[in-house]
């Protein structure tokens, strides 16, 4: 009786090792502070602008004087403190934003009302970024007054969030920032080479955060790889893109993996509903391409070891217990 009890206890104990992952909180506070706090519209208006391009910017964002009150300025010293760097009183913020909650039932929506002076980053990029922080359904407008990146329009993005009340960890914003940039520097560098589409790869991103998802925290890194380059080669752009351009997902997916945003109940359903928004809008550029392409299966072979490792598990302790 004693040693059958000890071997339960170590089977408990092995059991803990193969297949309990670290329980991670559902990422929900921003989009609860969203639909919670946003009776308004919320402006988050760039530090540089000048008391003439500010008033030009709420005209593009939409400003009604009349009833609307939540207008922000991020600061460079905000900017700073979100993005965790040392504050550069020289930098300069253009880009701004306006974020309006939606129905549950609504997409995740931006809105670039100054295509012409957003110069680096595409509506679906902020849109795949949005998803990481852990925005479900809002629409985000962005506007600047002269020709910049855009890329500080995600560090307004998280200004508003914060100041309203939600708590976005470092690890999110940094993961948002890191894919923004990986899409924003990929697109920058593809752009009009052959065989290159945004819009593919967009969507091919929505593939790989969703098939991390089902992988899990303890997915490895060489799981991860074969997630991208299956999905990369699915919609066509594996020959369009470097070896550093697709080393650069893969280190992004993977950090994300460790990610709390991916146990969101709604993290897969925001993702799908992306894709298919991509996907309407880009018209015949998807023909041919496999859309139900499921890159988790790339991750199956290694679950199959561990299944057949607790199945021995079993046995084993099995053969004790009559």
């Amino acid at each position: 009786m004693k040693l059958k009890k000890l071997l339960m206890t170590a089977g408990l104990i092995l059991v803990s090792v193969f297949v309990i992952s670290p329980a991670y909180a559902a990422t929900s506070s921003v989009q609860k502070v969203i639909d919670e706090s946003y009776v308004q519209p919320d402006y988050v208006l760039g530090y540089s602008l000048s008391n003439e391009q500010k008033s030009q910017t709420l005209q593009l964002l939409n400003y009604n004087n009349s009833k609307d009150t939540n207008v922000k300025t991020l600061t460079t010293s905000a900017y700073a403190n979100i993005m965790n760097v040392a504050d550069d009183s020289s930098l300069q913020l253009y880009s701004s934003v306006k974020i309006q909650k939606l129905g549950k039932s609504e997409t995740l929506t931006v809105n670039i009302v100054t295509p012409e002076n957003i110069t680096k980053v595409t509506q679906d990029m902020y849109r795949n970024a949005a998803v990481t922080l852990g925005i479900e359904h809002a629409t985000i407008t962005v506007a600047a007054p002269l020709p910049v990146t855009g890329e500080s329009a995600l560090a307004g993005i998280y200004y508003s969030l914060e100041e309203n009340g939600a708590q976005v960890s470092d690890e999110n914003k940094q993961l948002a920032q890191e894919e923004l940039s990986t899409l924003s520097n990929i697109n920058a560098e593809n752009t009009g080479k052959d065989g290159y589409d945004a819009d593919k790869l967009n969507v091919a991103l929505t593939d790989i955060k969703s098939a991390v998802a089902d992988a899990g925290s303890n997915v490895s890194k060489e799981d991860v790889q074969k997630i991208v380059e299956d999905t990369l080669k699915n919609y066509g752009l594996t020959n369009s893109m470097t070896s550093d351009q697709i080393t650069l997902i893969v280190n992004f997916a993977f950090n994300l993996s460790k990610s709390s945003v991916i146990n969101s109940a709604s993290f897969k359903q925001t993702l799908n509903s992306l894709k298919d928004s991509i996907v309407s809008k880009a018209g015949s550029s998807f023909k041919g391409i496999n859309l139900n392409f499921d890159a988790s299966k790339a991750v199956e072979s290694s679950k199959g070891f561990f299944a057949n490792i607790w199945q021995q598990i079993v046995n084993f302790f099995k053969s004790f217990v009559s």
